[in-house]
């Protein structure tokens, strides 16, 4: 019996389980059929906006080519209405012309009337006939002249009038054709907006998704660069820290080898002296303690007969420095800052707020009688406020332009004097730096029998150190 009922519970429970199954594909095909056809509806939205956008720009188009055709038709008719005024006063002025010119004859007629009654009837008749000649030239001439203006008053206004009916009746045309565009135009807007509105509907839920992800996608942007700002302090405090050590390791190793040369030389004069003297190994030990600064009780010596003390100079020895000692002066906005002794590189500066064009510059180096030139390419340019450094060719750097330039098969010639300058395009001067080797010479001396030792500056005389060796 249980057996029974387990069975039944079982089965109902798989026939359940089947129908939920069904139901879960049927939903997961129609979550599959909505997602489809949103994707259809937003591209459908965004086909409909760009044709929204083409028809309001067409909309546009077509209501700025209507004011321009009623402006256009507007101004015709002020044309037209010119034009008959114009030729309404042409008439005019030509019968007041007219007036006047026959009020003229009337008048030379009347004159000469006069004057030929005065005058015997052959003259009379003479003059008649001539006065009658020139009125009928001037009358022909005056004629032919008005015939002429009409005419040509005539074609003016029959053209213009032509014309201004032409356009007219093209713009009346175009003004119909625009006004049915128009109306087809408002009808699809009218449904364009409609559906637009429910793709606007449609697609708030989306953007509102798509702006919780930009608001998540900037607080983790803001977290990494706050984390990138921290990493980037620390490694400039390492820098720092690293750029002091360095600087202090290398104030250390300058004081020990000036420290070493100075104990090579005492211990080069004491060899000599020991060497001299003859000696013992006691007065070694207290030559060599005074040298290194121990104390030691004094030995009472009892000198040889026939041995005199004397005073006299154990052993000298000249100590040579050398140094670099440089120049520069410049005309322009571009230094020679900087010069390698040992021909690596030579750096120029740009002072100035602007880029510097360096076509068909030349930086020229004479070494004795060594000389260099390298022309900068004619495209090369200095930014403002920068440095460019010019590199051997044997320096082992990149060729990074403008800041780092290498020279092709060529190194800077190297002498105890070395002048280096910068030639603009018409071959002046605008930069020079000067080199030159400088030599220092100190000799040094040991007295013995209790004299001081001095160290002299040669050639001055000067005693710039004393010191005693018993």
């Amino acid at each position: 019996m249980d057996e029974g009922l387990r069975g039944i519970v079982l089965h109902r429970k798989e026939r359940d389980l089947n129908t939920a199954e069904k139901s879960l594909t049927a939903a997961e095909s129609q979550v599959a059929e909505l997602t489809s056809k949103l994707q259809i509806t937003d591209s459908e939205r965004k086909k409909l906006l760009n044709d929204l956008r083409d028809l309001k720009d067409e909309v546009n188009r077509l209501t700025r080519q209507l004011v321009e055709a009623k402006k256009q038709l507007e101004n015709e008719t002020l044309m037209r209405v010119d034009l008959e005024n114009r030729c309404q006063s042409l008439k005019e002025e030509l019968q007041f012309k007219q007036q006047v010119y026959e009020k003229e004859i009337s008048e030379t007629r009347s004159k000469r009337h006069v004057e030929i009654s005065e005058i015997d009837g052959k003259l009379q008749e003479e003059y008649e006939t001539k006065m009658q000649e020139a009125l009928q030239e001037l009358r022909d001439q005056y004629e032919e002249q008005l015939r002429y203006n009409r005419g040509e008053v005539e074609n003016l206004y029959e053209h213009k009038i032509e014309e201004l009916n032409r356009r007219l009746s093209r713009g009346v045309n175009d003004a119909d054709g625009m006004s049915s565009q128009l109306k087809d135009s408002r009808t699809r807007v009218s449904e364009l907006t409609s559906r637009l509105s429910y793709l606007e509907n449609s697609n708030a839920s989306l953007q509102q998704r798509v702006n919780d992800l930009e608001a998540q996608l900037d607080r983790e942007r803001d977290s990494h660069m706050s984390e990138v700002m921290d990493l980037k302090d620390e490694l400039d405090r390492l820098r720092d820290d690293m750029s002091q050590q360095l600087q202090e390791y290398q104030d250390l190793m300058d004081i020990k080898i000036a420290l070493d040369m100075e104990i090579a030389a005492y211990r080069k004069l004491l060899e000599s002296e020991e060497a001299r003297l003859n000696l013992t190994p006691s007065s070694k030990k207290t030559i060599s303690s005074l040298i290194s600064g121990e104390r030691e009780t004094p030995v009472r010596r009892t000198p040889v007969r026939g041995m005199k003390r004397k005073r006299g100079t154990i052993v000298e020895e000249d100590l040579k420095k050398s140094a670099f000692q440089s120049t520069s002066r410049a005309t322009g906005d571009i230094e020679i800052i900087e010069e390698c002794v040992d021909g690596k590189f030579v750096r120029l500066e740009n002072k100035s707020d602007k880029d510097i064009s360096m076509g068909n510059y030349q930086l020229q180096r004479k070494a004795n009688d060594k000389e260099v030139i390298y022309k900068f390419h004619r495209s090369l340019k200095i930014p403002a406020n920068s440095i460019i450094t010019i590199w051997s060719s044997d320096a082992d750097q990149t060729h990074d332009a403008p800041h780092s330039l290498v020279m092709k098969n060529q190194k800077w010639p190297v002498a105890d004097f070395m002048t280096t300058a910068l030639l603009n395009s018409d071959g002046e001067e605008i930069a020079t730096r000067e080199s030159k080797k400088e030599r220092e010479s100190y000799t040094s001396s040991m007295h013995y029998g209790g004299y001081p030792s001095q160290k002299r500056l040669a050639g001055t005389g000067t005693s710039p150190e004393k010191c005693s060796v018993m």
